[in-house]
This record gives C-alpha cells, sequence and structure tokens, in this order.
C-alpha cells in the first residue's frame, strides 16, 4: 500500500501533507523520547488492530506499523516521524532504504542467540514464541521489500528463515537468503512451510493451507509452542549459500574465474601478467570416507547452463596427467584455459580449507562419527553440523520427489487401504529402512501370478514411497540387467526398496545368481590396479519383485540348475491373487471395477511420490532409534510365536521374521499417520502372505526334504519300469542302462537301486545318505534289521548284494508327504 504524506497538527491529528513538502522532508532517527502519536486510527481503516514497534540496538523507538482487517483482507500502514518546513511531523510513509529490521533491540540483548527470520510482524511474534531461545526478526514492506532492508546486524548470525506458505513467501525466502548470503551470515536454513502446514497437533494430516504462518499454527490450529517448534525443526533444510571462493599467494578466485599471476620473459624484460585458469569454482571441502580413505578436494561449480555440479577430484589425481584432469573437469562443466592446465594442477594441490565432507557410496544409515544419518541423494536425514555428508556416484539415483505427503496418504494411502497384498507391497517399501536397525538379513517378495492381475500395480504403488511409481524414468526397475548394473543398483537404494519388475525377462541362471547376491548384501571382490582386492560394494536391500512365474520356477528354466532352499527363503514366493475373485484387489475398489481401481493406482503413483518414505525415517528419528528398534524387534518376535506354525523349521521361521519386519514397518507408519490404514491391517496382511508362501512351498516341511523326496519321486516315474529289471519274470529281456531290479506288483512292489546309480543318478545334486535317511524315515525306503539304509538282497543272477530298497509309498509319499 502506497502512503500519503501527512503533517501533525498541535492535537496530534494527521492531516495531508503539500506534495511540495516532501522534497525538503528528513526522517527523524530515533525518535526522541516521550513523543509519541496520537492515534493509530485511519479514517478510511478505522481502528488498528495490532501496532507493531520497531526500535534499534539501544531500544529507542525508530517508527511504527499498524495492522488493519478490511473487507478485502490485511492492510498495513506505517507512521514515523520526518522533519518537514514546518516543524516535526508524523507521516504515514516508511523509512529511507535500507529499512530497519523489526527486532533490532532482540538482537542487541541477545548477541549469541539464532535468528529466526518470519514474514510479516505477527508471524515475526507468534515464531517468537515458539523459539523462546531465539530472537524472531522480520523486515518491513511486506513480501516484496526484503531486498529494502538492512540485514547487515545478520552478519554472522545462524538463521532460520520461516516463510508462508504460498508463493510469495517462497519467494520472500529466497530474497532473504540472497540478502544473508550479502552480508555474511553464518549457516542459513529455511523451514519447508508446506510441509509443516501438513500437519495438525491430532496427527493428522490434511492440504496445506495457502498463507499459513506461525501465527495460524498457534491461534488456528491450536498448536503448543514446544510441540510446533518440534515439528519444524523436523523440516528445515539448509539453504544454498554464496559462493565462496578462496585466493591465497599468486592465486585469485572470484565470480569472472581462477586468475594466476605468472613471470614471463627473463631480467629486465621480465613481466607479470595475469593468467586465467578457469572458470569459478569452490573448495567446498576436504572430502574421505568414512574410514578416512579416498581423500580428495570436493569442488563446486556452475556450468554455462547455470547447473550446479559438484565433484570430487581425487589427491591421487593430482599427480597424474594434467591434461586428463583438465578434460575431465572440462567434461563435466568446468571450463579450463589450455595454458592454465599446470596452475590449475597447482592451485589444487595447494589450496586449503578447513571444512570437512564425509563422501558415502550409498544410500541408507551411516555411523559418522558417533551419529546415526540416513542418506539419500537429495538429502541428508540427521545431518552432523559439524560434518557435510554426501552421496557419490548418485547420478542414476533413481529417488524423486512430487506433491506433498498428504497428497500421498490421501491417493495411494488411501486406496491400498483394505487389500492386503497391496498394503504388503506398500509395507515392504517402508521396511527396507528397519533392515539395518534391528539387524535383519536382506531378501524380499516376489508376487507371482498370471498376467493382468495387478502386478505391477503394487509394484508401483510402493515404488511410490520413495520416488516415482513408474520405470524409465521411476523407481522400477527391471530384472533384465547385468550383475554388475544390479550391484550399482541395489547400493543406490540400499535401506529403502528395490523393485524389480517382470521375473521372467531374465535367464534362470542370472535370476538364480542375484537372489543370493541381493540377499548377502556384498558384490564381487575386484583388484585394483596395483594388483590388491579392492573393497566389494556393500548395500541392504529388501527386494519387492514380481513375474508370471514363481522364483524357484524361473530358476529351473535353466536345466543344469534348481531352486535351492536357501533361494527360496530369500525372495518370497507369494500368489499375487489375492483370492476373493478380483486378482491382486479384495473388493472391486470404491468404483465397483478393479480395472478403474488399478487406473487410480498406477495415476496416484505419479502424480504424488517420494515424501512417504524420508517421512517415515524422520519419524523413526524423532522417536528416538533405540525406542523404535525395541519395538520392532518386539512386534516382529510376536509374529514369529503367533503366525508361524508351532512345528515350523528355521526356513519358516526365517521367513516368518522377514513378513513380521514388514508388518511392523506398516504398523509403524499407521502409527506415525502417513498410511490410513486400520490398526493390524499391515499385520494381517504379512500373516495372509506367510500363510499363502507356505502352501505354495508345500507345507512346513523343511525346502531340502520336499525337494529331495520330489527328486526320488521323479526319478522313479520316469524309469520305474523301464531301467528296472524284474525278478519275478525269469523271461523278460535285459534291461539296458539298469539300476536295479524290481519286484512284487501293486503296493507290494519294491526296487531294488544299486548303490552306485543311487548316487550318480537317482540323488543327482543330493546327499545319497541324507536322501535315503529322509525316505526311510517316511516308509519309501526300507532299512535291514539292523537299521542300516543299504540291505543285502538276492538278485537275479544269485547273487547277494547290498542294494537300497525303495517301497511304492514314493508315489504318494506316506501321511506325512506334501
Amino acid at each position: 500500500m502506497s502512503a500519503r504524506a501527512h503533517k501533525q497538527d498541535p492535537g496530534g491529528t494527521a492531516k495531508s501533507a503539500p506534495a511540495s513538502e516532501s522534497a525538503s522532508e528528513s526522517i527523524v532517527l530515533p525518535i526522541p523520547a516521550g513523543k509519541l502519536p496520537g492515534h493509530f486510527r485511519s479514517p478510511k481503516l478505522g481502528e488498528a488492530v495490532a501496532v507493531y514497534t520497531y526500535r534499534d540496538a539501544e531500544g529507542c523507538d525508530l517508527g511504527y506499523i499498524a495492522r488493519f482487517e478490511t473487507a478485502d483482507g490485511k492492510l498495513f500502514l506505517p507512521t514515523t516521524l520526518w522533519q518537514t518546513p514546518n516543524g516535526l511531523s508524523w507521516l504515514n510513509k516508511s523509512w529511507p532504504k535500507p529499512r530497519p529490521l523489526y527486532g533490532l533491540d532482540h538482537l542487541a540483548a541477545q548477541p549469541r542467540a539464532s535468528v529466526i527470520v518470519a514474514e510479516g510482524e505477527k508471524a515475526a511474534d507468534a515464531a517468537q514464541k515458539v523459539f523462546p531461545n531465539s530472537v524472531a526478526v522480520t523486515s518491513p514492506g511486506g513480501a516484496k521489500a526484503a531486498k529494502s532492508a538492512d540485514w547487515t546486524p545478520l552478519a554472522g548470525r545462524q538463521v532460520m528463515i520461516w516463510p508462508d506458505n504460498d508463493a510469495p513467501g517462497f519467494g520472500y525466502a529466497l530474497d532473504v537468503e540472497r540478502e544473508l548470503a550479502a552480508v555474511g551470515a553464518g549457516i542459513v536454513t529455511t523451514v519447508d512451510a508446506m510441509r509443516v502446514a501438513a500437519s495438525l497437533p491430532s496427527g493428522e494430516a490434511r492440504t496445506p493451507p495457502e498463507g499459513w504462518d506461525a501465527a495460524a499454527g498457534l491461534d488456528d490450529d491450536g498448536w503448543q509452542p514446544d510441540a510446533l517448534r518440534a515439528l519444524v525443526l523436523q523440516h528445515v533444510e539448509r539453504a544454498e549459500p554464496t559462493p565462496s571462493y578462496v585466493s591465497f599467494d599468486r592465486f585469485r578466485m572470484n565470480s569472472d574465474g581462477l586468475t594466476a599471476e605468472v613471470t614471463k620473459g627473463r631480467g629486465e624484460s621480465a613481466s607479470v601478467e595475469n593468467l586465467w585458469i578457469s572458470a569459478p569454482f569452490e573448495v567446498i571441502g576436504r572430502a574421505r570416507d568414512p574410514y578416512g580413505l579416498g581423500w580428495a578436494r570436493w569442488l563446486r561449480w556452475r556450468d554455462p547452463d547455470g547447473r550446479r555440479h559438484e565433484h570430487a577430484v581425487a589427491d591421487a589425481a593430482l599427480h597424474g596427467d594434467m591434461g586428463a584432469l583438465a578434460a575431465d573437469l572440462a567434461a563435466r562443466g568446468l571450463v579450463v584455459s589450455r595454458a592454465g592446465r599446470g596452475p590449475l594442477l597447482d592451485y589444487l594441490n595447494q589450496v586449503s580449507v578447513e571444512a570437512r565432507v564425509t563422501t558415502v557410496n550409498r544410500t541408507g544409515w551411516h555411523i559418522i562419527g558417533e551419529q546415526r544419518v540416513f542418506v539419500l541423494p537429495d538429502a541428508v536425514i540427521g545431518q552432523p553440523e559439524t560434518e557435510t555428508v554426501i552421496l557419490t556416484g548418485a547420478t542414476a539415483a533413481p529417488y524423486s520427489r512430487k506433491g506433498t505427503l498428504q497428497e500421498w496418504r490421501d491417493s495411494i494411502g488411501r486406496l491400498t487401504a483394505g487389500h492386503s497384498r497391496l498394503v504388503l507391497a506398500v509395507s515392504t517399501a517402508f521396511a527396507g529402512s528397519l533392515v539395518d536397525l534391528v539387524g535383519g538379513e536382506g531378501g524380499g517378495v516376489n508376487l507371482y501370478g498370471q498376467s493382468s492381475r495387478g502386478k505391477t500395480t503394487a509394484l508401483k504403488s510402493a515404488a511410490s514411497v520413495w520416488g516415482r511409481g513408474a520405470s524409465d524414468p521411476g523407481f522400477v526397475r527391471s530384472w533384465r540387467a547385468t550383475a554388475n548394473a544390479q550391484e550399482a543398483t541395489a547400493a543406490i537404494v540400499t535401506d529403502t526398496l528395490l523393485c524389480l519388475d517382470e521375473i521372467g525377462v531374465a535367464e534362470g541362471r542370472d535370476a538364480a545368481a542375484a537372489v543370493y547376491q541381493l540377499a548377502s548384501g556384498v558384490g564381487k571382490g575386484r583388484s585394483a590396479r596395483d594388483g590388491s582386492i579392492r573393497a566389494p560394494m556393500t548395500w541392504r536391500v529388501l527386494t519387492l519383485s514380481t513375474g508370471e512365474l514363481p522364483m524357484a520356477a524361473k530358476i529351473a528354466e535353466d536345466k543344469q540348475r534348481k531352486a535351492y532352499a536357501g533361494q527360496a527363503v530369500r525372495l518370497l514366493d507369494v500368489p499375487a491373487d489375492a483370492g476373493r475373485g478380483f486378482g491382486l484387489f479384495d473388493n472391486a475398489g470404491p468404483d465397483g471395477d478393479p480395472a478403474r481401481l488399478a487406473e487410480a493406482l498406477q495415476k496416484a503413483a505419479l502424480s504424488a511420490y517420494g515424501e512417504a518414505g524420508p517421512a517415515f525415517v524422520r519419524a523413526m528419528m524423532d522417536m528416538g532409534q533405540e525406542e523404535a528398534r525395541a519395538l520392532v524387534v518386539d512386534l516382529v518376535e510376536n509374529f514369529v510365536a503367533e503366525h508361524a506354525p508351532a512345528d515350523s523349521d528355521g526356513q519358516i521361521r526365517r521367513a516368518a521374521a522377514r513378513l513380521g519386519m514388514i508388518a511392523a514397518a506398516g504398523e509403524l507408519a499407521r502409527t506415525f499417520n502417513i498410511v490410513p490404514w486400520q490398526e493390524g491391517e499391515a499385520e494381517a496382511a504379512a500373516a495372509r502372505a506367510l500363510s499363502d508362501w507356505i502352501g505354495s512351498r508345500g507345507g512346513t516341511e523343511p525346502a531340502e526334504v520336499r525337494e529331495a523326496i520330489a527328486q526320488v519321486r521323479r526319478f522313479f516315474e520316469a524309469h520305474g519300469e523301464s531301467r528296472f529289471e524284474s525278478v519275478d519274470d525269469t523271461d523278460a529281456r535285459p534291461v539296458p542302462n539298469r539300476a536295479g531290479w524290481r519286484r512284487g506288483h501293486g503296493d507290494g512292489r519294491v526296487w531294488l537301486v544299486l548303490p552306485e546309480m543311487w548316487k550318480s543318478e537317482v540323488c543327482t545334486g543330493l546327499d545319497p545318505v541324507a536322501t535315503a535317511k529322509i525316505l526311510a524315515e517316511r516308509g519309501m525306503m526300507k532299512r535291514d534289521p539292523n537299521g542300516r539304509l543299504q540291505r543285502s538282497e538276492r538278485t537275479p543272477g544269485g547273487a547277494t548284494l547290498r542294494v537300497y530298497v525303495m517301497t511304492s509309498m514314493v508315489f504318494d509319499g506316506g501321511s506325512d508327504a506334501p
């Protein structure tokens, strides 16, 4: 609002001043003691609802801003004291630029306190209540006037900017960031007002109100200051600082680039010239990994298109080919002159900075010093104050964000409720961040079944927890990848989720190797240039896979391989069909059409994503990691005790523990108000998956036992007649490639198997003695009178041989067979 010039009459009433007087007016600062305006009433606006006093560092008044509420919204009218040709007059006009900040007296009184910059005086007063140990300030004139204020009192101060939740507020925050950088403020952070505004004191989420600020939080929403402070601190992001260039000795760095003084010529003809070396860059810290290895200079610059780049120049590279180093930097957008390659190498070798950067090559949990942090490509949750943590090699990271947590909750969260397989998939996405916390093991779930059953919909819904619910680009990856690519992909999704679509596109041998490798968390050992063994790549990951075939069937496509029990328990084959007649869904959805429900989920996974996973990790940190760990361990133990059958072997209990962790993640997400599911819904989904997995594997016996019985049964089904010579028929023709003899008929028939044939053919790939014990325990093999596995039997030639004697029970497996 533009203010007209006014003057005060002897009675203190403001009157319009002639325009010609403005040229000779000068503001009076500070306002003399005892000199106050008569009132803050406007003939057009009425009585002010609030008056904010601006004071200098000594506490003397500098002027006032009155707030008025009208039918069209809020309006502000400044009142300052001016020297005019007619004497001292109160005028409704602002201070000359640069204008004072609101709260200068408090800044002076607390020189070590951190500072909160709010947008507007009312918001600043509210922010002061929320952060009583800090000093809340603002600039006069509204969201577009930040550049008109004097920000020098904040030089060297730690500042947090708390803007309003609207476009002008976000613009104000950017302007303040630039002004603070110009005056040399300390660490500057900015509150994510949209995320803060999306929460209510009850824990419910909502669509963030436009224009929401600290005052609205206290007055309208009913937040208690302590609770609102805790919420705000969850959503604070560090502002990008102004470039900090390092100059020393003969080197000078500024916005024009890096230059160096060089001497040309000799003797009396020698001259000193400035050599332009490169475009400007910052050395933001000395980098190394958490173990103190891989030292480097961490550089930051902007390319000719204005894109920001960060890159670590290894110390080792500074002792190599300077042309190769310059070429590498040039390929990343840093312009380097040919004549400046040598001086550039000298600058990098000699530059000294105090800041330290810890580099990590995978996402997820890390211990930096004694602090646990969670690293993502675009954020470090729990970032240490004295250390910068940076994820390297994240150029192909699939993480991205769109929309708000509330929008994700209202779409994916709401649409998955009531559907056990969808709840299982989304819970698996949250569970990745629990693996390290509870000392769990990697593994995952493979949803298998016919096409058009909703498997990919479940995968995309789960993917939206951490990134875009799609592939190319998106968080969903394909099974068709080389082993090396699979390692790199696993490392970049450590402690989150690896989404692999359609196991059918992978080769059987590749799928077998990938299942073990992904679950083991350790990559291949490789040699360094000097012949030493490099540290292998490591990861921790839960996998959510889909395919038309179970994992075991896929591996069996490679005729020389079979699925071992370790693979089956690492990647649990769970039928995608929920068994309700709607494919993967438990019901037809709100529109009564499963196809429309699938379409709505896939659309939602593209409109709001990437917020739920980080919010889950932040909520765990707020709870306290030890408390969260104890809670999850208790939930997992209770799940195993309640849902694993009493006669379960170790494999089933391992599977139950993994599904219990998935259940715990889903229940925690509900507790954190990230998903709108019913209490116990995630546990029920995991319990149902466990029951279905046990059913699909053929029972509760160990997988090795079931596979051994099945392999022996297959041999006798295929060769029980053709490769066993009849003892009863003396006229029968000799049997080629004989494996033994058969005797009797019907249920009384037995097969006498030669020991070497038992080892080499019947039990190929199995332990022959252990297999014989399994069969004997189930009545499928006869022991001798002394309990030994081989019996002495007379053969047609009259000789007595030691053989294995199989009974007809091998075909039905006996009463204990699966």
